[in-house]
């Protein structure tokens, strides 16, 4: 019976080899491989859709600034704006004065100028008379339309019912001639006695600038009358 073989050392004294193990390869670590391949990325040129978006804003941003500046300079050439109001007349048609009150019919005309380009519809104005500091009685004006760049005459009168007011008593004959001798004597002006009434106007109406935009507006006018407590003539206003 055979012994069983052993391993025999070569001739030359070195042990045999075993099965050959094939060369070990060098790899890169994981995290330097990617960030290799991100620089690489950012160094590409950029696509052909971010140019496209950068355009498109771009063109947005140039649409809005011109639409904001094409609505800025029609603001400013049609920019609506009140009415002038111009108080031409002031009169008290009937006028009656007794025992402390006075009753009166005020009438009132002025110029309304509309200084836009497109007409003014007015509506809803009125007139108010006032003394001292309480309101006697107000009348509401017709609604109109005023064309641009014209002018319209508006009147409006009103019974003012008796209120008591600083009236002064009538004279009697002899004391009218002692005092038109007195004043032949000092030859001065006597003082004329006064009441004063306030007038306000105000004038509402609508603008349609374009066409489209429409716009409200409001002018107030308010005046001092001074009116003569004896017979109601005008002595003067001012406004």
């Amino acid at each position: 019976m055979q012994a069983p073989r052993t391993r025999e050392a070569a001739s030359d004294g070195t042990a045999r080899r075993g099965p050959s193990v094939p060369p070990r390869l060098e790899t890169r670590p994981v995290r330097q491989y990617y960030y290799e391949a991100e620089r690489a990325l950012d160094a590409s040129p950029p696509s052909s859709s971010s140019s496209a978006l950068t355009s498109c804003l771009m063109a947005a941003a140039f649409l809005v600034l011109a639409v904001g500046g094409a609505g800025v300079a029609l603001f400013i050439l049609f920019r609506p704006r009140p009415p002038d109001i111009a108080v031409a007349e002031v009169r008290l048609p009937m006028f009656a004065a007794g025992n402390g009150t006075v009753a009166f019919t005020f009438e009132q005309t002025a110029s309304v100028r509309n200084p836009n380009r497109a007409p003014l519809a007015h509506f809803d104005s009125s007139l108010r008379v006032a003394y001292a500091g309480g309101e006697l009685g107000s009348v509401y004006i017709p609604a109109g339309l005023i064309d641009g760049g014209r002018t319209k005459d508006m009147s409006a009168s009103f019974a003012v019912p008796a209120f008591a007011a600083a009236t002064p008593e009538p004279p009697l004959p002899q004391e009218m001639a002692a005092s038109a001798a007195a004043e032949q004597q000092q030859q001065q002006p006597a003082a004329v006695a006064m009441m004063e009434v306030d007038s306000l106007l105000v004038v509402k109406g609508r603008v349609t600038v374009l066409r489209v935009l429409t716009h409200r507006v409001e002018a107030t006018k308010v005046c001092r009358v001074g009116v003569s407590p004896v017979d109601g003539r005008v002595l003067g206003f001012r406004c």
